[in-house]
């Protein structure tokens, strides 16, 4: 049942509930989605209640029993990215909630120091100090496709007729499987007397 509610609610966790309707979603899963959809935000509006507790207000607040509650409280963690701990979004959201609140604080304390450093990390974190980044349209050049091929006139090279029958008939001229006994005899020498350098003489000798 997870996989499938799960599945669901990806694609219609903030829809109106017309959209369900023409999507042919049944009226239980209809209203399966609704619930979740308010545990979702419910969430994000108390993001320090632990899950004991966001268990407890599910039971109440919907009349569910303690194993459908843990259910929905799965899949809500799994919108988020992580079915084990808060995701990289929640901690993104909870990140700038706190710069938020921080900066609220320095508002109402007229600390304008405080203000600004508030407002540079909401800018560094947001990114807002960086140029966006544009899109060259990289991802849309075609690759140029190769196939292999052996004719040389596709390089401006003039191709020379029948060359394979040329090179087959040239390597049978040089090759024979005749195999012919030569006589010769041993020779012996000293490779000193030959590859020795002989001495200078005194031209006046």
């Amino acid at each position: 049942m997870l996989p499938a509610i799960l599945d669901t609610a990806k694609d219609f966790l903030f829809a109106d509930v017309s959209k369900m309707v023409e999507a042919g979603l049944p009226e239980a899963t209809r209203r399966h989605i609704i619930r979740l959809r308010d545990i979702y935000n419910y969430w994000l509006q108390f993001p320090m209640t632990k899950d004991r507790q966001l268990v407890d207000h599910i039971m109440q607040a919907y009349e569910l029993q303690t194993t459908q509650a843990y259910a929905d409280l799965r899949v809500v963690k799994a919108l988020l990215g992580d079915l084990q701990k808060a995701s990289k979004e929640y901690h993104r959201y909870r990140f700038i909630e706190m710069v938020n609140a921080a900066y609220e604080i320095a508002r109402i304390n007229r600390d304008a120091k405080s203000m600004v450093a508030a407002a540079d990390k909401y800018a560094k974190y947001t990114q807002l100090d960086k140029e966006d980044l544009v899109d060259r349209g990289f991802d849309k050049i075609m690759i140029q496709p190769f196939k292999p091929t052996d004719d040389p006139s596709v390089a401006g090279f003039k191709p020379v007729p029948n060359i394979r029958e040329r090179i087959q008939k040239k390597i049978a001229s040089y090759w024979s499987e005749e195999i012919q006994e030569v006589e010769f005899e041993s020779v012996e020498f000293n490779e000193d007397d030959i590859f020795k350098p002989k001495p200078k003489t005194d031209e006046n000798d």
